[in-house]
């Protein structure tokens, strides 16, 4: 089977140059993906990301209606934006059936997962295609992940990831939680895998073996942190390995990473002791320097620190969050 394959570079990848694509990165971006029959290019988020100040950032991390007006056209591939949904209230979606955007992806958290059949429903009501990203997935258990599946399936998307958000599984959780979901949901699903442990690709790999088919990439492996599976060479894995099989030309995927690279990234993308600490520790990447800043002040390793902040699994990106941990360690405050 071919799975599908999502690059998401005009999404994920504003992570890296605060959506800062200029019209020629963003034509370039997408004709040459869909020349290369990539099946579906996210274009950016409607509404910003919610989890950035987006005053500043480019075109994509809003997909106003202008931006998504002047996308090329594409011959081969659908073009997806996704939504925050506590950045972005469902008559946010409104005009999307005169764009050319045919598929609304939803982000939502363990937490706050409830509130996506609205947002399914409200996709429907338009016409468009649904697919829902559960992010954090490594902060369930398998108990939590089958009531998240149960509510899901109550209003069934049309594709349904977890997102290694944090880039702390390992090829066992990916099969193990992909195993459960294809077992409990009639639809799809699809992994979002992030690169912190050097496990993106194997991760991919054990998606598809446990019966995802699709898989999000983004070229140069452009995202938040230690990035994404690399679009590339997910290609190059699946054109390589008889057991698995791909639409996408690799040569003209390769001409698309190319440019990226070339013209778009800022820097190389890092696999430094931040990135592989936010991974082994499972907490989200911007806690880092809140770890290493707060961990000094305290006179503690933030090594231990980051790892007690992962087990407490928290909701939000803040330095309260640290602080505690922190004074749990020294004693000033119990466990």
């Amino acid at each position: 089977m071919k799975p599908v394959l999502l690059d998401c570079t005009l999404r994920d990848g504003g992570n890296q140059n605060a959506w800062h694509f200029t019209p020629t990165d963003v034509r370039t971006i997408v004709t040459t993906l869909d020349a290369a029959k990539v099946d579906v290019i996210e274009v950016g988020y409607r509404g910003g990301s919610g989890s950035r100040d987006s005053k500043a950032a480019g075109a994509p991390a809003h997909c106003t209606p202008a931006y998504l007006a002047a996308l090329p056209a594409v011959g081969h591939a659908e073009l997806a934006v996704m939504v925050v949904p506590t950045a972005c209230p469902p008559n946010a979606l409104d005009d999307l059936p005169d764009s050319p955007v045919s598929m609304v992806r939803i982000a939502a958290y363990p937490w706050n997962i409830a509130g996506v059949p609205e947002y399914v429903r409200a996709a429907r009501r338009l016409g468009l295609k649904a697919g829902v990203n559960l992010m954090a997935a490594s902060y369930t258990t398998p108990e939590q992940l089958a009531r998240i599946a149960d509510t899901i399936r109550a209003e069934p998307p049309d594709v349904f990831y977890i997102a290694d958000s944090f880039g702390s599984l390992t090829p066992d959780d990916v099969r193990d939680r992909i195993a459960l979901l294809t077992e409990r949901l009639p639809i799809p699903v699809g992994l979002h895998a992030h690169n912190n442990l050097g496990l993106a690709a194997a991760n991919a790999l054990a998606a598809l073996d446990a019966g995802a088919t699709w898989l999000d990439t983004s070229l140069c492996a452009m995202a938040r942190g230690a990035g994404n599976l690399a679009t590339e060479q997910a290609v190059a894995f699946l054109t390589a390995w008889p057991r698995h099989q791909t639409r996408a030309h690799l040569p003209s995927v390769c001409e698309a990473s190319e440019y990226v690279a070339e013209h778009v990234l800022p820097r190389p993308m890092p696999v430094r002791r931040a990135e592989i600490a936010a991974g082994i520790n499972d907490h989200h990447f911007y806690f880092q320097n809140r770890i290493d800043k707060i961990s000094a002040q305290y006179g503690l390793d933030p090594w231990e620190v980051g790892r007690r902040l992962g087990t407490t699994r928290p909701h939000n990106v803040l330095d309260d969050e640290v602080e505690r941990v922190c004074r749990v360690l020294t004693g000033e405050i119990p466990s």
